[in-house]
């Protein structure tokens, strides 16, 4: 064997060797390859829009840089709201607002008493749930929906959108308060109370002017 390949050899063990082969390993970590990734990918689609773009400067890099901040920021924002809908969305499908058949047996308007009776109380979660129930019985009343004791705050909601839009997204609103409150253990003050109080006497003085109640259906 000549001088030059036994030294070849030499050579080749030593490299072969594991503290000289780290050198040659990636050690970058997986948050660190997906944005060196992202931004090859990237910076060749702003070169294939924009000819002038070199993404290899520090101007370049630099751009690249606050556009997949921005775009990342965008899907986490996302994905976060999307988690917040379906978790909204499970908790209306899941609980009944009428816990006995009593409580719909009950008219809107003895509903209100008990809510206001409450409210001097203090007792604001038991008044939430009462000034909702007699939402929902107003709103059963104009024949816009159909109370059952089965039916959940989606169900409502779903028979809503078929005729008012409107009325039906603030319902969604005024369903998650009222399921915060009556079943997330979340505190009331009473100026919470009084703001939904009011945002839902505004509705039902709404729809007694604008929709007919079954009696005044039946009389005609």
């Amino acid at each position: 064997m000549s001088s030059y390949q036994s030294k070849r050899e030499q050579l080749n063990d030593i490299l072969s060797n594991k503290e000289y082969q780290v050198y040659y390993q990636d050690n970058r970590s997986l948050l660190d390859r997906i944005w060196d990734k992202l931004s090859e990918w990237l910076g060749k689609l702003l070169k294939s829009i924009f000819q002038s773009f070199d993404p290899g400067t520090t101007v370049g890099n630099s751009i690249l840089s606050v556009i997949l901040i921005v775009i990342l920021g965008a899907l986490i924002i996302g994905v976060v709201a999307i988690v917040m809908i379906f978790l909204r969305k499970r908790r209306l499908k899941k609980l009944q607002p009428f816990s006995s058949s009593n409580q719909l047996e009950w008219d809107y308007q003895r509903h209100l008493a008990v809510a206001s009776q409450y409210a001097m109380e203090k007792e604001f979660r038991l008044a939430t749930r009462h000034q909702f129930l007699a939402f929902l019985l107003i709103l059963d009343d104009r024949n816009l929906l159909l109370a059952r004791l089965w039916k959940t705050n989606w169900d409502y909601y779903d028979e809503l959108k078929q005729k008012d839009i409107t009325l039906a997204r603030d319902f969604y609103q005024l369903a998650l308060f009222f399921e915060k409150t009556t079943y997330g253990e979340q505190q009331i003050s009473e100026e919470d109370f009084n703001q939904y109080q009011n945002n839902i006497e505004q509705w039902m003085k709404a729809i007694a002017q604008t929709y007919q109640s079954h009696t005044e259906i039946g009389e005609r």
